[in-house]
């Protein structure tokens, strides 16, 4: 089982490459609404005006108090959720992959792997019963429909002969078609159970447990591919703020590191991506072939 955590796991390991950010642990369970904490070890680089992450929460120090080990503190920093968390989570000081950030990465990933352009789905299969005169037929329960693969009826139990001459209509009104998508029948069909298959974009994480194949719909040999897409969204702004004027935030030399090197680097992972989305919409294409004509 991979879920968005084992996801972010993975980015993390690879980004920071043997680096270890400064860590603390929470002393107590804290509520969605505590804005004092108290962590277990000295507070360090824990000082007034820095930030500090507990699972997917940025929370911001307004004031550290270093002999009891208590911080006042701004809950869900920059846009992160303020949430409950339980005595001995790690406190990570200014995390430079932050984890919320990197969800939403997933999650723009996911989207964009069934996209079009790229050619990736996921299969769903839904059973209407058809009773033998409507032309048109509503697809119950379908939220979002990128093509049909299949229509069969359910002759016997162990023959579902392929319906041939077949639609999709879509952007229908949903006071006729509940779901807003019908499929059409351009030739008789007697009543009974029609099995239908579509191709559907994957469903974006709600959560970093969200497993990637049974919630999102990714088959399990697309986890590099999501993993690539996020190292690759997380360092696309690493040469912005290289380029900023107000301030140095580069501590390496430009001898050591060139300006490009973050680019660079992140085109290579594009051309491997681009080879793994190739790879798997060729394997969708072969499993999944359009049987029917119109």
């Amino acid at each position: 089982m991979t879920t968005a955590a084992t996801i972010l796991n993975r980015v993390s390991r690879q980004l920071l490459s043997g680096t270890v950010e400064e860590r603390n642990k929470l002393a107590s369970t804290i509520t969605n609404s505590d804005t004092s904490i108290v962590l277990s070890y000295d507070l360090g680089g824990y000082r007034n005006g820095s930030v500090f992450e507990l699972e997917s929460e940025l929370i911001y120090i307004w004031e550290a108090h270093p002999a009891t080990k208590t911080l006042t503190v701004q809950r869900g920093f920059n846009g992160t959720t303020a949430v409950s968390h339980s005595s001995g989570v790690l406190a990570t000081l200014s995390p430079r992959f932050p984890r919320d950030q990197m969800l939403d990465a997933v999650n723009a990933d996911i989207d964009d792997l069934s996209s079009t352009a790229n050619g990736l789905f996921k299969v769903v299969t839904t059973n209407l019963t058809y009773n033998g005169s409507d032309r048109q037929i509503n697809i119950t329960g379908a939220t979002n429909i990128l093509e049909l693969i299949d229509v069969r009826l359910r002759y016997q139990a162990d023959d579902f002969p392929i319906i041939n001459k077949v639609r999709l209509q879509r952007d229908l009104p949903t006071a006729d078609f509940a779901s807003g998508f019908a499929i059409v029948l351009d030739e008789p069909v007697q009543a009974g159970t029609l099995r239908v298959r579509f191709k559907s974009p994957f469903t974006r994480a709600t959560t970093e447990s969200s497993d990637l194949t049974s919630f999102c719909g990714l088959p399990s040999t697309c986890d590099d591919l999501v993993e690539l897409g996020v190292i690759v969204r997380m360092m696309a702004g690493r040469e912005v703020k290289r380029s900023f004027l107000e301030s140095q935030v580069d501590t390496r030399r430009a001898e050591e590191v060139p300006p490009g090197s973050a680019r660079d680097s992140v085109a290579n992972l594009l051309r491997l991506r681009r080879e793994r989305i190739t790879a798997e919409a060729g394997r969708l294409k072969a499993q999944y072939p359009i049987q029917f004509r119109k």
